[in-house]
């Protein structure tokens, strides 16, 4: 009964929330403008991992190695120069980033092999992708902060060695983790930083038993020009089947509440939310889910979209000055080859909302420019990969604000 009472306030608040965009946009009187220029990307592993989900236990070395090989063939190392010259392109003073992986190995493997330990514990760096995002960022001259990290999933697997790694032996263990990091411009003064794990997270079937796959988010609060923001980052889960819809629609309420929440701990500010939310306005404000807490029970859910709308949040994308396009950001081929873009859905978002008891009133938001980042020809990369099966999108936001 729980659920169903916030799922009906969750819809009224939506329908106000819908009929009132036309005065989004509108100006205030008497105030000073306010301006914050933001990014959301995912930066992506490089890989299908969902290929991990096929055959028999006896088969997860070899689909390791298939992604480990895949991870090869889509080299971060080149896709973060293209990122990087995004971010020069635009210089924005906060990017939240989704799918910051770590890749470490151990040789040989002990997973199989006595002690058979399938405790994630391989050292051996493959691939920071944060330092080396940073490190491509530094060499454009470009200086930025890691303001909030979150660690969720953490997951190794023993991988069938085809020549993909320097080991003697036939197999060696892949560790992936996952992260969510907030990065800061450096003179972008942050003054709280908070990140977590969701309380709800899938437990994906793997045919050697199921891998919970953790989820989280980062929350600072930064000053700007004599100005108070919160910014908030996220990556939700899928969407797709109804089990996984019921641990989207858990997760975006989960931050909604969480943000509620810290108005009255914190002090009651303009919210910036931006992250890959796994949903759209295309996707229609319910569907088919198992509810939470338990997921056990067919029902229907808001999508993360509809819960995000239905708290009061503008979807700044729909507000936009120019940038004219569906602002597709998702999703290229897993290898990243395709010639010609294959975006197809806007679940790349930047949120925005007033103070919840603040003096801005429904017309603080005074001018949007938004574009899609990473969706042009010319963004490839030298050997023609795009830079993330994700477009980024960056969005400069005017808001009614006084110092």
């Amino acid at each position: 009964m729980r659920f169903i009472t916030i799922l009906k306030s969750t819809l009224g608040v939506l329908l106000a929330f819908c009929l009132s965009q036309s005065a989004v946009a509108g100006k205030g009187q008497g105030s000073y403008s306010g301006r914050i220029d933001v990014m959301t990307q995912n930066l992506y592993v490089g890989a299908n991992l969902f290929q991990i989900l096929e055959g028999t236990p006896e088969d997860v070395p070899f689909n390791a190695a298939m992604i480990f090989g895949d991870i090869q063939m889509t080299d971060f190392q080149q896709r973060a120069e293209a990122i990087a010259d995004l971010v020069l392109e635009h210089e924005p003073q906060l990017i939240g980033l989704q799918e910051v992986s770590l890749i470490r190995t151990q040789c040989p493997d002990d997973i199989v092999f006595p002690p058979n330990d399938p405790t994630p514990n391989a050292t051996d760096i493959y691939a920071d992708y944060l330092q080396i995002l940073l490190d491509s960022l530094a060499a454009r001259g470009l200086s930025y902060d890691v303001a909030a990290i979150a660690e969720n999933a953490d997951v190794e697997l023993p991988t069938l060695n085809l020549g993909l790694l320097d080991c003697p032996y036939p197999l060696f263990d892949a560790r992936l983790t996952d992260y969510d990091v907030t990065l800061s411009r450096s003179d972008v003064e942050v003054t709280l930083s908070i990140s977590g794990n969701y309380q709800a997270n899938f437990p994906v079937p793997t045919p050697s038993g199921p891998i919970v796959f953790t989820r989280g988010y980062n929350i600072v609060d930064v000053d700007i020009e004599g100005r108070s923001y919160r910014f908030a980052n996220t990556h939700l889960e899928v969407d797709g089947n109804p089990f996984a819809n019921g641990f989207q629609f858990a997760q975006a309420y989960e931050l909604t509440q969480i943000l509620n929440g810290m108005a009255g701990t914190f002090g009651d500010e303009i919210v910036v939310v931006v992250g890959d939310l796994n949903s759209g306005p295309d996707d229609g404000p319910l569907v088919d889910c198992m509810l939470p807490p338990a997921f056990d029970t067919p029902g229907l859910c808001p999508t993360s979209y509809a819960v995000m709308a239905g708290n009061g949040y503008t979807d700044s994308w729909t507000v936009r000055n120019g940038a004219p396009g569906p602002g597709y950001t998702c999703c290229q081929a897993d290898l990243l080859m395709n010639a010609v873009s294959w975006l197809d859905r806007r679940i790349d978002h930047v949120w925005v909302r007033p103070p919840l008891a603040g003096p801005q009133g429904p017309h603080f938001l005074r001018g949007v420019h938004a574009e899609v980042a990473g969706d042009r020809q010319d963004d490839r990369t030298v050997d023609g990969l795009w830079p993330s099966d994700h477009a980024g999108v960056v969005v400069g936001l005017t808001l009614r604000q006084s110092k």
